[in-house]
């Protein structure tokens, strides 16, 4: 692993505080720095997601705070969700045709890398200091 050394100027406050959670660690202020760095950063994009999957999130971290929300909160097309609904009742009653099932992958697919979009759009956010919504506050805008 390639390290590199940066400096970066913090008031003594901070500096104070830094040092004290890096004693309670019982670990170097570097490590405890590097640490916090890393917690708060977004997860990285995954090597063995599809290459456009890859790009697409890669580039979200150049959108917007508004836009990140937009897509944060943003849900599957009404429609969609019917027939998918529709479909898995029908896989479920085994009465669903190989058109059926290439529709019904081809939909979860879909709702699949919705939700990957709207994971990395939550860290992002995260990792910008945003507070992000209760899972209680989830679940309620999901069933609305």
């Amino acid at each position: 692993m390639t390290l590199h050394s940066h400096s970066v100027v913090i008031p003594d406050s901070l500096y104070q505080q830094i040092r004290r959670q890096a004693e309670g660690a019982k670990i170097s202020v570097d490590a405890f720095v590097q640490r916090t760095m890393a917690r708060n950063l977004p997860p990285s994009v995954e090597n063995d997601l599809p290459i456009d999957v890859q790009t697409e999130l890669r580039a979200m971290s150049q959108l917007s705070d508004a836009v990140l929300w937009q897509i944060a909160e943003s849900r599957m097309n009404p429609d969609k969700v019917a027939l998918y609904d529709l479909m898995l009742e029908r896989l479920h009653a085994e009465m669903l045709t190989s058109e059926g099932h290439a529709l019904l992958a081809q939909l979860r697919e879909e709702a699949d890398l919705l939700q990957l979009r709207k994971a990395h759009a939550y860290a992002l956010l995260k990792s910008r200091g945003h507070e992000l919504p209760s899972l209680e506050a989830l679940k309620n805008q999901s069933h609305s």
